[in-house]
């Protein structure tokens, strides 16, 4: 009996913490590419590639992606010219929702062509996040 209402315990002190941290905690879905600048290209023309993209994707519903680039000022792993695309949404399924968009929409046929022409990009990521305040 003793060992039951101990569980009972652990379990309620469990599920206390769990409404704590959950109610501090805020998910997300960020995804990740790690691309590189074609010579010539600066990075102030993609950021107006990204602007146009973004005036498009909103057009199209997708109202809760964010996206920005970082610019690494130093780091060992990579290489000049290189960055990261990061783009934000409510879940991972929203994110996916996007680059079905990006890879197959006409009204986005242009904005590609012209990511291609400035940009490689070797790989990719994607991860669930959680914000604690």
């Amino acid at each position: 009996m003793r060992r039951k209402l101990n569980h009972l315990g652990v379990t309620l002190l469990v599920a206390l913490l769990s409404l704590s941290f959950t109610s501090l905690a805020r998910a997300d879905a960020r995804e990740y590419f790690k691309c590189k600048l074609t010579d010539g290209t600066e990075g102030a023309a993609l950021e107006e590639l990204a602007n146009d993209f973004m005036k498009i994707a909103r057009a199209e519903g997708f109202k809760d992606y964010s996206m920005e680039f970082l610019w690494p000022l130093f780091s060992q792993d990579i290489s000049r010219g290189s960055f990261y695309w990061s783009g934000k949404a409510p879940n991972a399924a929203r994110i996916g929702a996007l680059n079905d968009f990006w890879e197959g929409s006409k009204a986005n046929a242009d904005i590609r062509a012209r990511f291609r022409k400035m940009a490689t990009c070797e790989t990719s990521s994607l991860y669930m996040t959680t914000e604690i305040k």
